[in-house]
Parts: C-alpha cells; sequence; structure tokens
C-alpha cells in the first residue's frame, strides 16, 4: 500500500449519518494520498454528494463503498455513485 496505490472497502448503514462517515474517510484518503487542500475539499463534497445520492433511496440495507488510489487517480465508489480525483504526479 502507498499513497499512489491501495484498494479499501467499508460496508456502511444505508441513511444520513452514513454520509458524514464517508466524508470523514475522504478526508484521510486525501490527506494519506498527498492531495492539496483545495483540492481535497472539492473531492470530500463530491464524495458527500455521491452518498447522499446513493443512499436516497434508504433501503434499509447497507451500501458497499470502494476507495482505490490508482492509475494516477483516486475514486471513491458508493454503490452506482463514484467521485474521483487526480493523483499529485
Amino acid at each position: 500500500m502507498t499513497p499512489s496505490s491501495f484498494t479499501f472497502r467499508l460496508t456502511v448503514p444505508n441513511d444520513p449519518d452514513g454520509i458524514a462517515v464517508l466524508a470523514a474517510v475522504a478526508a484521510h484518503a486525501v490527506e494519506y494520498a498527498k492531495i492539496d487542500a483545495g483540492a481535497a475539499a472539492a473531492f470530500i463534497e463530491r464524495v458527500r454528494d455521491a452518498a447522499a445520492t446513493a443512499m436516497a433511496p434508504s433501503t434499509g440495507e447497507s451500501c458497499l463503498v470502494v476507495f482505490t488510489a490508482a492509475a494516477g487517480e483516486l475514486t471513491v465508489t458508493i454503490g452506482e455513485q463514484s467521485a474521483s480525483q487526480a493523483l499529485p504526479a
């Protein structure tokens, strides 16, 4: 595992509290990946938006969330939604 190559998965409850959890984990991911503060803040907001969309149906089931840094990009996939950010060169 390196700042430009990692994958981890979480399962979060499909409810509004999960959005804050994913934003906090995204904050740790951008810090680890050494993404600058401005780009990091915008990425975390995109993660929040993707989480809100993915969790909107609120079926009561859990959501699988995958954080991946690969091929020069950090991507968070939440159900059918995703958010990406270029990694520093």
